[in-house]
């Protein structure tokens, strides 16, 4: 009985020092971001909305971290460096997001990467740019769909008919996205299902993931909608990812933390884990407010 009582106590020792450990890790990671954040803010190189909170955003974001785990079931935080830890919270407060509202951190080996959800590149769009809002929907076989080209070389919607009994995810053609601008002028994104599929297949997973299959209709729709929210933000003249890399490499003592700016040049195999994470996220996200851990 004693020997259990001692375990017990040694046990509780562990848990409360690795509990102060994490603490002070977390204290240490935020308050370096935090100082980049202020020196880019006071160079004149970055302006975060009004609204906008790092502060609570790092600590949204500190709590999301400490559930994400490796394929191995490591924790993120002893597997990763701090330099890629931070540079993921330095990256979701650049861009004035969220901790898996807009964004996840997925580990690949010792690096935590960022990783923006299509509904970050939607909500960047709404504010940066002059999109009010994109309104996705899928083209099956039967549909009636129908759009032109107008006088300024803009796709535009004519009409497109459909009725339940067209649904069929083994049927899609396409998908398209109307783009309304604020002020009321509307232009199409339109994509093929080759185009769509042309575009999964850059992962590794080539469109074959468990999203890509139960929940076509709904993939197809996020492709589109990053297209159109990426050709908007492209066109933004704020620069915000060539300033920031840029103040980046004059960080003190010659450690870069680079910023990784587009999931373009992500590794294609980090693919197959951002698909298998939309799908668990999908419905969860708008049923329930709690944390989830990484899937990987």
């Amino acid at each position: 009985m004693e020997t259990t009582k001692e375990n017990q106590v040694v046990e509780t020792q562990l848990a409360t020092q690795n509990k102060t450990a994490i603490k002070k890790i977390g204290d240490d990671i935020a308050t370096t971001v935090l100082d980049r954040v202020k020196e880019l803010q006071e160079g004149g190189q970055l302006v975060l909305p009004n609204d906008y909170k790092a502060g609570n955003a790092l600590k949204s974001a500190w709590l999301y971290l400490q559930t994400i785990e490796t394929r191995d079931k490591k924790r993120a935080l002893d597997a990763c460096t701090k330099d890629s830890i931070a540079n993921c919270l330095l990256e979701m407060v650049v861009r004035g997001e969220h901790p898996m509202q807009h964004c996840y951190f997925i580990p690949t080996g010792n690096q935590l990467t960022f990783w923006e959800r299509y509904t970050g590149k939607l909500m960047r769009a709404k504010r940066d740019t002059d999109i009010a809002s994109v309104n996705a929907q899928v083209v099956y076989e039967k549909d009636n769909f129908v759009y032109t080209v107008d006088n300024d070389g803009l796709l535009q919607l004519v009409k497109h008919e459909t009725s339940l009994a067209n649904i069929d995810n083994s049927k899609i053609v396409g998908a398209y996205a109307v783009v309304v601008r604020k002020d009321g002028s509307k232009r199409l994104e339109v994509m093929t299902m080759d185009m769509i599929r042309k575009a999964w297949e850059q992962g590794s997973m080539k469109g074959g993931s468990g999203a890509h299959r139960n929940f076509t209709d709904q993939m197809v729709k996020k492709t589109v909608i990053a297209r159109a929210c990426k050709i908007a933000l492209d066109s933004t003249k704020d620069g915000y990812k060539e300033e920031a890399k840029e103040t980046m490499q004059q960080h003190d003592n010659d450690e870069v933390i680079e910023i990784v700016s587009d999931s373009e040049s992500q590794p294609a195999r980090l693919e197959e884990h951002h698909d298998e994470f939309e799908e668990a996220a999908t419905d969860a996200d708008t049923a329930s407010n709690g944390g989830r851990a990484c899937p990987i």
